[in-house]
């Protein structure tokens, strides 16, 4: 997989800042160009004397100036900048325009839910994350250098060879840990104490799991690119993520979304929601299998 194109998706400044500089960053390692959107979604105007068109006029010309003087401000040795505008819903419209674009990457900013249907639909990353098929860079804090240290996680059960492969083509320099958090499944332990097993045979049983998981992730480490180390973690898999990222100083998580199909258009799984919400570091989401084939990794 060559990194060909991103798309970074921006709405205000200065809180999109850190998304331009990402996508501004990887695109210059990467050499690639830069689509840089930003969906304009105005309210009912009714009442107003200025025509909607005018208005949406000014809106998208007055994002098109934020976004060029933050991309001055950044200073760095970046590719000519694609800035396109849109109208619209902005989940609707960012995937459209992502259908389009066709990109490698797309970088957004972790939107702070504020409405109820927000609450109840999820933010408009959630949407697009679930509703698309393309890796999602998720940016939580400032930008303090190129990613160094990078949890590649894993359930045991998805395509955690093409995860490694596709982030270590991303981020060549960085250190790449393959982590897995194994725990006994809360209604199996909960039969297994109503029929009288002992703490001890569900710790033990947690045990043969951990050795099963470190097992097949060093299986899989011995064959990856430019060396991977791997760990086995105990508990809740997005809690125990998220707790030793913190403990580790990790500073991007990369996770599938979860689910499938129909599913997954609807809903992002329920670790990489709570990762995508719990997590003090950057969370990458992707679907290795789909950016494989596509672009012949």
């Amino acid at each position: 997989m060559s990194v060909r194109c991103i798309l970074a998706a921006v709405g205000g400044f200065p809180q999109d800042e850190a998304v331009l500089e990402r996508a501004v960053d990887i695109a210059a390692r990467h050499r690639a160009a830069l689509v840089v959107v930003h969906i304009v979604d105005l309210p009912v105007m009714g009442g107003l004397s200025a025509d909607s068109d005018t208005l949406r006029d000014q809106a998208a010309q007055a994002a098109r100036d934020r976004i060029e003087v933050c991309a001055a401000r950044l200073g760095q040795q970046a590719p000519a900048l694609d800035i396109r505008v849109a109208s619209g819903a902005p989940a609707l419209c960012l995937i459209a325009m992502s259908d389009e674009i066709d990109p490698d990457l797309i970088v957004m900013r972790a939107h702070q839910r504020t409405s109820i249907a927000d609450k109840i639909l999820g933010s408009t990353t959630d949407r697009v994350i679930a509703g698309g098929s393309r890796p999602v860079l998720v940016v939580k804090r400032a930008v303090e250098g190129a990613y160094a240290s990078v949890f590649v996680t894993t359930n045991g059960k998805d395509d955690a060879e093409g995860a490694l492969r596709f982030t270590r083509r991303l981020l060549p320099a960085a250190e790449l840990n393959l982590v897995q958090a194994v725990q006994v499944a809360p209604q199996l332990e909960e039969a297994m104490l109503r029929i009288g097993t002992g703490q001890s045979e569900v710790r033990a049983h947690l045990d043969e799991l951990a050795q099963i998981a470190t097992a097949e992730l060093g299986a899989l480490v011995a064959q990856a690119e430019g060396g991977v180390a791997h760990r086995v973690l105990r508990g809740d898999p997005a809690a125990a993520l998220v707790r030793e990222a913190r403990a580790t100083s990790v500073d991007l998580i990369v996770a599938g979304a979860g689910r499938s199909g129909l599913l997954r258009r609807a809903f992002v799984g329920s670790v990489a929601r709570r990762l995508l919400r719990d997590a003090e570091c950057d969370v990458l989401i992707l679907y290795p299998e789909a950016s494989d084939e596509a672009h012949g990794a």
